[in-house]
């Protein structure tokens, strides 16, 4: 009964394979608002189609809804999709997919995990690569790739993409957030815009927002900050959070609240699009774990533990509570084994924690970062040095796994100076208040974990058997 009605509506409105919203109200029996209508008839028209957006911009969603609609829309034809990882591909953007053909009012092929066959040369499907050889030999009278998380996808996939475009009805949507500021999907909104077709997506954009100004939204009362008529959308209580918190003009509020590739200012330390790229990068083991702990004291700071595997982020962990020793403890056991070194900033009551750990066996590095730099021709202290050393690793790509966006915006906004004789100096703490900018007691922990100095291992005094 259902199929029949919704096959006279079908009948009813004949052209609606032309229309994304009619086709995702009548078969999906989904609602597109006015921005993804925009871009979905982008794609029919233009070849290639870039969408930068903020957090929550529901951009996984609209790449669904075109997967759908465009296996609808042409008998003959290929549907591509990728993403930096394979999780990304197979439980983000095709997790939404499955969603989508559950609710729908008409019948659809069951997909496989990243497979969707509408027939023979009619169908989706959906990889994860970093060799754009994989992308070759997907021809068809029509075809679509989209590129999910876009920033992070490898220039190779890009350039197997244009081969793609070459012959046939090809038709190209990148959309992710804009946080690297290089590579392809910043050069289609910068150097390369010529035959892009370019959309951008802020929070204030969605219909969470509608006839509300960022002066209204700080007015806000609190049962109107509740109120999100699209609850899967950017939320209006979290974008004035992240006003507080970050402010107009920081990288993260550029990028995640607006959609913009953020300008990042001349003394910050660690790019930004560094950062996002040590997010998406996979591997950098080797078998060697160390570890970085910054302890927390009163004003609310907290205490971190960073350990890593070689290059790799494995494990980040945050106490805001001032009884932490047995927790650090706790965190450190499944790795005691294999650590190299335990670096522990020891000033102030960091140096109990070191003492604690030292008792217990391991390999412990008190680290004073205000004591003098081994290079004292170049940083003013350890503290320059070895965040100097950080800044590097993130430069080289020699960073990966590193999720936490707590931790990220940390670490963004560290900045850096030359003094009167030339040497490095990282913003002191003090500083960064003035410009109301809490500890990053996360980011300190990440520097202490690839901390690279001559330091011997701290003394054990009362070695306890296990």
């Amino acid at each position: 009964m259902k199929s029949s009605r919704i096959r006279k509506k079908l009948e009813e409105a004949a052209d609606y394979l032309d229309h994304p919203r009619v086709f995702a109200e009548l078969v999906l029996g989904q609602l597109l608002w006015d921005k993804q209508d925009e871009i979905l008839q982008s794609v029919a028209k233009h070849p290639r189609t870039a969408v930068k957006a903020c957090h929550a911009s529901g951009k996984t969603f609209l790449a669904a809804v075109l997967i759908l609609w465009w296996l609808f829309r042409h008998t003959e034809t290929i549907v591509v999709t990728t993403a930096p990882t394979w999780l990304q591909v197979k439980r983000v953007l095709w997790g939404e997919l499955q969603r989508l053909i559950s609710q729908a009012h008409a019948d659809i092929p069951k997909p496989g995990a990243t497979l969707l066959r509408f027939g023979p040369g009619r169908f989706a499907i959906g990889l994860s690569t970093n060799e754009g050889v994989r992308l070759q030999g997907f021809h068809s009278k029509h075809v679509l790739v989209l590129l999910d998380e876009a920033p992070g996808v490898l220039p190779e996939i890009y350039e197997a993409v244009e081969g793609i475009r070459a012959g046939g009805d090809v038709r190209m949507l990148a959309l992710g957030n804009p946080a690297i500021s290089s590579g392809p999907f910043y050069e289609a909104f910068t150097s390369q815009r010529e035959g892009w077709s370019l959309h951008t997506i802020g929070a204030f954009d969605t219909p969470n927002f509608k006839g509300i100004t960022l002066k209204d939204l700080l007015d806000l009362p609190e049962e109107e900050l509740a109120k999100n008529p699209y609850p899967y959308l950017t939320s209006r209580r979290w974008v004035k959070e992240k006003y507080h918190e970050w402010g107009p003009g920081h990288p993260l509020w550029e990028s995640r609240v607006m959609g913009n590739f953020p300008a990042q200012s001349v003394d910050a330390l660690i790019s930004l699009s560094w950062l996002e790229q040590a997010k998406y990068r996979e591997g950098g083991e080797d078998g060697c774990f160390h570890a970085g702990i910054d302890v927390g004291g009163p004003g609310g700071s907290e205490t971190v533990l960073c350990v890593r595997n070689g290059h790799r982020i494995v494990l980040l962990k945050a106490w805001s509570d001032p009884d932490t020793w047995g927790k650090v403890i706790a965190a450190l056991m499944p790795f005691k084994d294999r650590l190299q070194t335990v670096n522990v900033d020891s000033v102030g009551i960091g140096d109990g924690m070191a003492k604690h750990l030292a008792d217990y066996c391991f390999p412990v590095r008190a680290i004073n970062v205000g004591e003098r730099s081994d290079e004292p021709e170049k940083f003013v202290n350890l503290k320059g040095q070895n965040y100097w050393g950080l800044r590097m690793r993130f430069e080289a790509g020699n960073i990966s796994g590193l999720t936490d966006e707590k931790t990220i915006a940390q670490l963004v906004g560290i900045r850096y100076s030359h003094n009167s004789r030339g040497l490095i100096e990282i913003e002191s703490k003090n500083e960064a208040r003035k410009r109301g900018v809490k500890s990053p007691d996360r980011a300190e922990a990440v520097m202490l974990a690839f901390a690279d100095v001559q330091i011997s291992e701290y003394r054990i005094r009362f070695p306890r058997p296990w």
